[in-house]
């Protein structure tokens, strides 16, 4: 496995272990004590996000034959800017397309890398990034329980809506997106894209899924990368809960009110409006915990990054590229 999608993987897998552990937010939805659990983002076609725990979702480890099957995908750039190992490489697989309609995957990760690609940060690394579809071929056309429950159709990666009973939610099976997403050249970020018009995603630890068809749904996976890029905190949060920890590693929340922790940002205008200061409510906890400015993307995907994400998603996408002037494009 080349070095980038191995690092990748790892780190998906370390995230994936603290998933199930973190502390459950008073008030949040609580499955109950049946079994393991994880997180899940939950995303709503007004730019709103919820964050739900549902029952760990099963799901089956690719065989033989889907490992044959990722081996001899098709491998196209989206976009070529030069080696990977110098490059931040982005990678899309799809679901749910049958090999009469690559042409019709291809058209749809073209347009969702060019809504990534006209925001901020990305539209300054656009010339240093290198996109990756993965033509994965599935037997069958759509994702299951599409456009209602009971829809059951045969695609390569299992994708579907109404995960844990959730309309909007689309899940799939990470380790066969994960296999196929192994065939790129490089992959410092992957996006799985599902052959549906209806408005949907999810967030996992190493992708996002989105509605390939559906123009709103880019937007979720340039809040997912946030997440998987940059580390980045989520800035929205239950009513009625309390923080309960000590200083939290992400850069863009924490609890002390003065907001020392971007001081440097403090009164300056953000791009989502309003100045850069403490509010109250991020990382899903209404209390004792801090957030850079009212409304960012991390808050609400309608919205653009505020300062603070903004200079962190920077670094980090700069951090992949080496060998090219910086910003160049």
């Amino acid at each position: 496995m080349r070095r980038k999608v191995s690092l990748l993987l790892t780190a998906a897998l370390l995230c994936a272990a603290g998933v199930a552990a973190a502390p459950v937010p008073a008030g949040a939805q609580d499955p109950g004590s049946a079994g393991p659990t994880e997180w899940r983002e939950v995303f709503s076609p007004d730019g709103t996000v919820t964050r739900v725990e549902i029952p760990e979702q099963a799901e089956d480890a690719p065989g033989p034959a889907d490992l044959r099957a990722a081996a001899a995908a098709e491998v196209v750039p989206i976009q070529d800017t030069g080696p990977p190992g110098s490059r931040f490489d982005l990678v899309m697989v799809g679901d749910g397309y049958t090999t009469s309609e690559m042409g019709l995957l291809r058209q749809q990760a073209q347009a969702k890398w060019q809504e990534i690609s006209a925001t901020a940060p990305w539209d300054k690394h656009r010339q240093n990034t290198n996109v990756w579809l993965v033509n994965v071929v599935s037997a069958q056309s759509g994702v299951d329980n599409d456009p209602t429950r009971g829809i059951d159709r045969d695609t390569a990666m299992d994708m579907g809506f109404f995960c844990a009973g959730i309309e909007r939610l689309l899940c799939l099976s990470e380790s066969k997106a994960q296999a196929y997403a192994a065939e790129a050249p490089g992959a410092d970020a992957i996006v799985a894209l599902g052959n549906t018009a209806k408005y949907g995603g999810a967030g996992y630890p190493s992708l996002a899924t989105v509605a390939g068809g559906n123009a709103q749904a880019g937007r979720i996976a340039i809040h997912e990368l946030g997440h998987s890029v940059g580390g980045l905190a989520d800035e929205y949060y239950t009513p009625g809960t309390t923080y309960p920890g000590g200083e939290p590693r992400e850069p863009n929340v924490t609890a002390s009110p003065s907001g020392s922790k971007w001081a440097s940002y403090l009164g300056q205008s953000t791009p989502d409006g309003g100045v850069i200061g403490a509010y109250q409510g991020g990382s899903q906890y209404e209390y004792g915990i801090y957030r850079p400015s009212q409304d960012s993307l991390m808050r609400n995907i309608n919205k653009p990054f505020n300062l603070v994400g903004l200079a962190v998603m920077d670094r980090a996408i700069g951090s992949e590229i080496s060998g090219a002037a910086p910003g160049s494009g």
